[in-house]
């Protein structure tokens, strides 16, 4: 009789060992691509079918740049070398661009970045030679030939897509860079609307804005204006020329500018003033010993109203405090201070208008009809051309409240926050 496990099987059948649940993956080797593009690919396509980690990834991709990294030059970067020609690499770029597949988001797009990215590295002579034609005819009678090249090769630097610098080149040869109208016009506006709601525009702009700084005693943004815009210029009156109207442009990274002004009066200064009142002597001396060292335009108010003198008298101190800052500018400041329990808040409106007349009105200001203040990180400006725009709603602005004992002097003059 046979035993039981055998009739489990028939005659001859092999019995077999388990089979492994995965085959085992050999990690590739850098060394082995022909070329950086090679490479790429492949670790992607491995990550995407789940042969490597993305911590492996992450260091085969970094072992990878290391292994194509040579010393480089313009003109010859070190993937280029890779090809016979340019037009080959051109052409095997475009292959794998039209090959990616789109519906994989994470594999697709971060394949599209890099492709573009080199390609327009690959392009970057073409680039530069279509932008400093466009440059050239724009730009010829307001820069000379060694700065067009520079301006060329800035633009072709901007941090946007090889497509993208087509479309701005266009944009630019059109003169559909700058809506120049815009920063003569009083109001609130903001950038985008400036650069025509193009996003490209805006990504240049962005990039321009510290080009020539310091250059002829400019600031950030009027040569990118000047560049971008055939109706500005930085030449003539202002710091900058918009289609025949001068302008002060001032321009801050984050929420704030400028001031309305360059220098105002030191802190002992003004303390040596005040205290010099005999009515204020005692109240001004407690205060910037005892409570703060400054003294903003609203406390101000706020102290000489408790004194409880009579508008005759306050004047005489407005017009000591307040022309000593602004000279013959300060009358409206100095008339809304005189009023019984004067109100801190319209003494504070009619200080930043007398302000912007005064600084508008003298040397300080130099010759300009117009000032814009930009805010870019909020992508936002505002334009002004009478101190009376600056407190009658033409212009919507933050708070801001300058210091009539100032800690710095410039703390004593206003800074145009676009709301």
């Amino acid at each position: 009789m046979e035993p039981w496990f055998e009739k489990e099987k028939t005659e001859g059948e092999v019995i077999k060992f388990p089979s492994p649940k995965a085959k085992v993956i050999q990690m590739p080797n850098v060394q082995s691509y022909p070329t950086f593009l090679d490479g790429v690919k492949d670790l992607q396509n491995r990550k995407t079918q789940g042969e490597i980690s993305q911590a492996a990834y992450d260091k085969l991709y970094a072992d990878l740049i290391h292994r194509f990294m040579q010393k480089e030059s313009f003109e010859t970067p070190w993937f280029l070398r890779e090809y016979q020609s340019l037009d080959q690499a051109k052409q095997e770029i475009i292959q794998k661009v039209q090959q990616l597949d789109i519906t994989d988001q994470e594999t697709g797009e971060e394949s599209a970045k890099l492709l573009d990215k080199i390609y327009s590295i690959l392009n970057k002579s073409n680039t530069v030679n279509r932008l400093q034609a466009v440059v050239d005819q724009a730009l010829a009678d307001e820069y000379k030939e060694a700065d067009l090249v520079e301006i060329s090769k800035t633009i072709a630097g901007a941090p946007i897509s090889y497509q993208d610098k087509l479309t701005f080149i266009e944009n630019l040869q059109n003169d559909k860079c700058i809506n120049h109208k815009m920063l003569i016009t009083p109001g609130n506006h903001s950038l985008d609307d400036l650069c025509f709601g193009s996003s490209q525009n805006f990504a240049v702009f962005s990039h321009l804005l510290e080009y020539g700084r310091g250059k002829q005693r400019k600031g950030p943004g009027e040569h990118a204006l000047a560049i971008m815009s055939k109706s500005i210029s930085v030449a003539g009156m202002g710091d900058i020329n918009v289609a025949g109207t001068p302008v002060e442009l001032k321009v801050g990274m984050s929420k704030g500018s400028g001031r309305f002004g360059e220098e105002g009066r030191t802190r002992q200064e003004m303390i040596s003033i005040l205290t010099g009142i005999p009515e204020l002597a005692n109240t001004i001396e407690n205060y910037v010993t005892t409570v703060r060292k400054s003294i903003n335009v609203e406390t101000f108010t706020t102290l000489v109203n408790s004194l409880n003198l009579d508008p005759k008298k306050k004047k005489e101190i407005g017009q000591k405090v307040f022309g000593t800052i602004f000279g013959n500018f300060a009358n409206d400041v100095v008339n809304a201070f005189a009023q019984p329990n004067a109100d801190p808040g319209e003494v504070l409106r009619q200080y930043v208008k007398s302000n912007f007349n005064w600084y508008k009105g003298t040397d300080q200001g130099g010759k300009w009809e117009v000032l814009c203040s930009m805010a870019i990180a909020k992508r936002k400006f505002v334009v002004i051309s009478d101190g009376e725009q600056a407190i009658n709603g033409t212009v919507s602005l933050l708070k801001n409240t300058p210091y009539v004992v100032p800690v710095q002097p410039t703390d004593m003059l206003f800074q145009p926050n676009p709301r």
